[in-house]
């Protein structure tokens, strides 16, 4: 299941040409089962890269940006909590409020 295309995954990246596609789709998916799970009940099971919300679609390829960025090599830690940090806030109007 993808959240947003590859051609769209490829303009995020930056990326033209075909050699990196399969990389490309397969963090696509990663980034997709990512923000699908954040979501949790309110999303769609029947969401696709054609029928996802805008801010859907753009989450996930924000999440992408990061996965492709950082491939889990570097020691900088702290961006992944930046990227969480900046999807929770493309996503909050997704989810249910929490109970007080």
């Amino acid at each position: 299941m993808k959240l947003a295309s590859l051609a769209d995954a490829k303009i995020q990246l930056r990326i033209t040409d075909a050699a990196r596609d399969a990389e490309i789709t397969l963090l696509l998916e990663h980034a997709s089962a990512e923000v699908f799970q954040y979501i949790g009940p309110q999303a769609d099971p029947t969401w696709d890269e054609t029928t996802a919300p805008d801010v859907v679609q753009a989450a996930t390829l924000y999440r992408l940006g990061h996965l492709w960025e950082h491939r889990g090599d570097d020691a900088a830690a702290d961006t992944e909590d930046k990227n969480w940090a900046g999807l929770s806030l493309r996503l909050m109007r997704t989810r249910d409020p929490a109970i007080a």
